[in-house]
């Protein structure tokens, strides 16, 4: 949130280029590279869309247009921005603003949220017309009883000892 004054006709802004000069990076920085930008009050993760060289290494300078990755933030032209991620560091100043820089698609939010299959949910959710119904005119075999008796065998434990005196740890002599 910022405060300014409603004549200045305040716009969010997704994209902005900024004119930047690594002072450390212990490999190369290309297009995609994804880092904290800090200008004035805001701290946000901006990543690299296009950069007027390849890639760059500590000590080189170039043109960058950023993309903020959460949300779109109030920064004006001229500001002075530090780009920062673990050991990188590089500063710069802001030269363009995109205020018609479209939002990024973040897909549909029920693409997001679709449910996992589950077999209980399957199987509690079907309808009447999927239920199995016993047929009534089926007849089940019937099960015959024997009028004997059966007797449970039961088992008892038998406990064996050894008579023996004999140790059985080897002793060292």
């Amino acid at each position: 949130m910022v405060l300014v004054s409603p004549s200045s006709d305040p716009q969010g802004v997704w994209e902005f280029e900024s004119e930047i000069r690594v002072l450390h990076h212990p490999t190369t920085i290309s297009v995609k590279y994804q880092a904290m930008v800090h200008t004035g009050s805001i701290r946000q993760t901006a990543s690299i869309i296009t950069m007027s060289v390849q890639h760059m290494r500590t000590g080189d300078k170039a043109i960058c247009r950023f993309r903020f990755i959460k949300n779109p933030e109030y920064i004006k032209e001229g500001a002075r921005m530090v780009f920062r991620e673990g050991r990188t560091k590089a500063v710069g100043n802001i030269i363009k603003v995109y205020p018609d820089a479209p939002a990024p698609y973040r897909g549909n939010k029920r693409d997001k949220m679709k449910p996992k299959y589950n077999a209980r949910r399957r199987i509690k959710s079907m309808n009447d017309r999927d239920r199995i119904e016993p047929d009534p005119n089926l007849t089940l075999p019937v099960s015959v009883t024997s009028t004997t008796p059966t007797t449970t065998p039961t088992i008892t434990p038998t406990i064996t000892t050894n008579n023996n005196n004999t140790n059985t740890h080897r002793t060292n002599q």
